[in-house]
C-alpha cells in the first residue's frame, strides 16, 4: 500500500534526489509511516542548497522508499493565480496513483491534497498540528490578520469532513477542530526513552553563577515570542546581573539583534544557530537552568517536551496545547513580557526547580516514542485497513 504525505514544509535540496530538513521532519519520521505502508511519497515545498547552507546542521529526510514531489508555493496571491490549476493537476495524479492520503494541517497544500482525496473518492486523513488563526494573526501583517478567519474555516470545515483525524493536543484543537470520524491525539514529538540519570544529573547540577535560560524557535516567526523574551530579559537582568538568554534556531538574526541592541540586552543574549535532532539538542538543553515558551501560537511544542525530557523547569505562554504540559503557576498570557520576568525571578528558587524538574521528566514520559509509535501505529493500521478494503471493492 503507498500513501501521500502532504504539508507546506520547506525541504532543503541539492538537486540529484536528496533532502534536508531543519529538523522537523526528518527520515525517522518517515519510518512511523513506513512501518504501515510501504511506500510514501512526500508532497511539500523545496529550496535549492546554497554555498551557505550547513547541511552537516541539517537532518537528511531522503530514505529508502521515501519519495518526494516538489510544489510551488500557494501561500503567496500571485502563485495562487498563476499556478493553482497547475498544482491540482499534478496532485490529483500523485493521489490517484496513491492508495491513501495524510495532509498535514493547517497548510495550503494540505487542504488541496484533503479536498481532492475527498472528491476522487481516496481515503484520506488529517494531522491538525496547530492552530490556524494564532498562525496567522500572529505572523506579523495585515494580510495575516485578514486571512486568519478565513484559513481557520477552511481547516475547520476540511477537518470536519475527515473520516480519520489525528491531533498532536489532547484538548484543545480538538475544541477547535472538531471532527467526528475515528480520532487520537498524538504528539509528533520523537523521544527516546530518557533514562533516569537524566533526572538524577539535573537535580545535582552544580549552582553557577551565570543564569542561563533557553530558547527554541525559528528565527523568522513573529509567533515564537522572542521579543516577550528580550523584554523580559531587560526587566530582570538588574535583579540576575550574570543572565543569558540562548535562542536555538534557524533564520536571520539582526531583527532580534536590533532589538537587544534597543533594549540594551544585547550582553545577554546568545544565537546559537541550528543544530541536528537528538542528542546535540539534548546536550544544548542539558547546559541550561530553565527553559521557556513564550509563543503565540502553538499546537502542542515538541521542543518544550524536549526540555522538560531532560528534566530542566520550563516557563510557557498560555496559548494552545502548553496548559497541557505545564502547571498554571509556570504559565503566562501571550505578550506579557512583565508575567513572564516575574515567572523568571521566582524560578531563581532552589526548591522550586527542583519540584518542576521532577513533574516535567515525569510529564515528558507520556511523549517517548515507544508510547506515541504505538498509538500512532493503531491510527495508521485503521487508514490503511479502510483503504484496502475500498480498494479491494472497486
Amino acid at each position: 500500500m503507498k500513501l501521500v504525505f502532504v504539508h507546506d514544509h520547506v525541504f532543503y535540496t541539492d538537486g540529484e534526489g536528496c533532502y534536508y530538513t531543519s529538523g522537523k521532519l526528518p527520515y525517522s519520521v518517515w519510518e512511523r509511516y513506513l512501518s504501515v505502508f510501504e511506500q510514501i511519497t512526500v508532497v511539500a515545498r523545496a529550496k535549492k542548497l546554497t554555498n551557505l547552507d550547513d547541511v552537516s546542521k541539517l537532518n537528511l529526510s531522503s530514505g529508502l522508499n521515501v519519495s518526494f514531489v516538489e510544489m510551488p508555493s500557494l501561500s503567496n496571491p500571485k502563485n495562487i493565480v498563476t499556478k493553482r490549476q497547475q498544482v491540482i493537476k499534478k496532485m490529483k495524479e500523485i493521489i490517484l496513483e496513491n492508495d491513501a492520503v495524510i495532509a498535514r494541517v493547517p497548510s495550503e497544500l494540505g487542504l488541496l491534497a484533503a479536498k481532492i482525496a475527498l472528491k476522487v473518492n481516496k481515503p484520506w486523513a488529517v494531522e491538525v498540528v496547530a492552530h490556524a488563526w494564532d498562525a496567522l494573526w500572529n505572523y506579523g501583517n495585515i494580510q495575516g490578520k485578514i486571512y486568519a478567519p478565513i484559513l481557520y474555516w477552511r481547516t475547520r470545515e476540511i477537518v470536519k469532513k475527515s473520516k480519520f483525524s489525528l491531533y498532536v493536543t489532547k484538548k484543545f484543537l480538538q475544541s477547535k477542530y472538531p471532527s467526528y470520524g475515528y480520532q487520537i491525539n498524538c504528539s509528533n514529538v520523537e523521544l527516546p526513552n530518557v533514562p533516569e540519570e537524566v533526572l538524577v544529573q539535573r537535580l545535582q547540577r552544580e549552582v553557577s553563577d551565570k543564569y542561563t535560560i533557553g530558547l527554541i524557535g525559528s528565527l523568522n516567526s513573529n509567533y515564537k515570542g522572542i521579543d516577550t523574551a528580550l523584554k523580559a530579559i531587560q526587566l530582570i537582568r538588574n535583579i540576575v546581573p550574570n543572565i543569558e538568554l540562548r535562542i536555538l534556531g534557524d533564520g536571520s538574526k539582526d531583527l532580534w539583534l536590533n532589538l537587544a541592541s534597543n533594549l540594551d540586552v544585547l550582553q545577554n543574549v546568545r544565537f546559537d544557530g541550528v543544530l541536528p535532532g537528538g542528542d546535540a539538542v539534548f546536550n544544548w538543553l542539558d547546559n541550561l537552568d530553565l527553559y521557556i515558551h513564550p509563543s503565540r501560537q502553538e499546537g502542542l511544542p515538541r521542543a518544550l517536551i524536549e526540555a522538560m525530557s531532560r528534566g530542566l523547569p520550563a516557563l510557557g505562554s498560555t496559548v494552545a496545547g502548553i496548559p497541557e504540559l505545564l502547571e498554571e503557576q509556570c504559565l503566562h498570557s501571550p505578550n506579557d513580557y512583565k508575567k513572564l520576568a516575574n515567572l523568571i525571578e521566582c524560578s531563581l528558587d532552589i526548591n522550586w526547580r527542583e519540584e518542576q524538574s521532577r513533574k516535567n521528566f515525569l510529564t515528558a514520559k507520556d511523549y517517548t516514542k515507544e508510547v506515541l509509535d504505538n498509538r500512532r501505529r493503531l491510527f495508521l493500521e485503521e487508514l490503511r485497513g479502510f483503504a484496502s478494503t475500498l480498494k479491494s471493492n472497486r
